[in-house]
């Protein structure tokens, strides 16, 4: 019997994030922090910039993530991501996932 690689688990992304943490970043990537999460969204802040990561957008990379259609390393998951998911900043993305344990 073979079970299915488990989606993203929300409840546990939003129980991390909800009052916000400290991200390790990526390799050459932007040094990001998590201010917050709720039912939809990680919102996410740099010195320069804020941004959303949208719920519907993570689960969907990881659901291509299970099914091999992304890779699952960090570095390779972003220009998939932003082809087959969605533009909006991959590389945090990737960092998050990351961070959740879904990407090496």
């Amino acid at each position: 019997m073979t079970t299915e690689p488990a989606g993203l688990d929300w409840d546990q992304a939003v129980e991390k994030y909800r009052d916000g943490a400290a991200v390790d970043t990526l390799p050459g990537g932007a040094t990001v922090t998590v201010s917050g999460a709720d039912d939809e969204r990680i919102y996410v802040k740099h010195r320069l910039w804020t941004a959303e990561l949208h719920r519907y957008n993570l689960e969907k990379g990881v659901d291509l993530v299970n099914q091999g259609a992304i890779p699952r390393e960090a570095n390779k998951f972003i220009d998939k991501y932003r082809t087959l998911v969605a533009d909006e900043r991959p590389t945090v993305a990737a960092t998050i996932l990351k961070d959740l344990g879904y990407l090496s």
